[in-house]
This record gives structure tokens, sequence and C-alpha cells, in this order.
């Protein structure tokens, strides 16, 4: 069973602010971290 959690992504682009929610798996986040978005830690985790 692959393990999926939503995580909250930001990054800025052409000097707006962009977020996005993705549900991902590990593998997954690292590739979203090379295209330089940057995950919004939560205070609760």
């Amino acid at each position: 069973m692959t393990r999926r959690r939503w995580i909250l992504l930001f990054r800025v682009e052409e000097r707006e602010k962009v977020w996005w929610y993705e549900t991902l798996q590990r593998h997954d986040l690292n590739a979203w971290l090379r295209d330089r978005w940057e995950p919004v830690k939560d205070k609760n985790c």
C-alpha cells in the first residue's frame, strides 16, 4: 500500500506567490523540491 500525504507547497514565479496543495509520496515530493517548490510547515506536524 502506498502512503500519500497532503502537502501544501509554495514558490515564487514571476514575482507572484504560488501555492499548490497536492497529495504526494516521498519520491514525488523530492521531484517537486528539485523544481524549487518548498513545503509549508504546519504547526500541528
